[in-house]
């Protein structure tokens, strides 16, 4: 007759006895319960990690010159494209320095009558990479002379484009047996957590959801 300490015995050596198994998911499938698992010794999981900020490129007129027949200036006299220029360049250059950098737009009108207007608008960006800045004039812009045109009005523009970082990103979540393990949050690395104890049907089948990057491990025995 099998006394209880017998007994006790033989369920730890039958237990023994159990294959431990480790699966492992990096992608998206189906895991299904063997029929001699009814219980789950861990579920260990991460999601993806957080993207990096991106760095991305943006551009802005800092300077548009117009030609205008006729009158309407507030200013005698001719305003000349080596001023034009160099407000350009000089906005270019206050980009240029990177940061969260101040710039001027001007727009600048010379009218057929010898009379122009310049008029002055304050702006600023944020996040702007130092040294990225760069300036492409519209066809037709010149370095040298009095600004003027043909017999119709006309515009010409200077463009400073420049790069900076956007915002870093989440991962995404990885999910198992009702289970959510989180992404990284902000371009940071993914937590891994720990289940214990879980609960299964033999014989069923579970959704196991994935990222790339992510993982789900099962810990079980059979």
């Amino acid at each position: 007759m099998m006394t209880p300490i017998d007994a006790r015995r033989a369920a730890f050596y039958g237990r023994r006895a159990r294959t431990p198994v480790t699966q492992t998911f990096t992608s998206s499938g189906t895991w299904t319960a063997p029929a001699s698992t009814a219980m789950l010794d861990s579920l260990v999981g991460k999601g993806s990690n957080g993207g990096a900020a991106p760095l991305l490129s943006a551009s802005t007129t800092v300077a548009t010159v117009f030609w205008y027949i006729g009158s309407g200036g507030t200013n005698s006299g001719n305003y000349d494209w080596a001023s034009a220029t160099n407000s350009a360049i000089s906005q270019r250059n206050a980009i240029n320095a990177g940061g969260s950098p101040s710039y001027t737009f001007y727009n600048i009108s010379q009218h057929s009558n010898n009379t122009y207007t310049v008029a002055t608008a304050g702006y600023s960006l944020s996040g702007v990479v130092a040294g990225s800045a760069t300036i492409v004039y519209e066809t037709g812009w010149l370095s040298s002379g009095n600004i003027a045109g043909g017999g119709s009005s006309q515009n010409w523009s200077a463009t400073v484009s420049w790069n900076y970082y956007g915002s870093p990103t989440n991962g995404s979540d990885s999910t198992a047996l009702g289970y959510t393990f989180a992404g990284g949050i902000s371009g940071g690395v993914a937590p891994t957590s720990t289940h214990y104890n879980i609960a299964v049907t033999p014989g069923n089948g579970y959704s196991i959801v994935v990222p790339p990057g992510g993982s789900v491990t099962i810990n079980y025995y059979q």
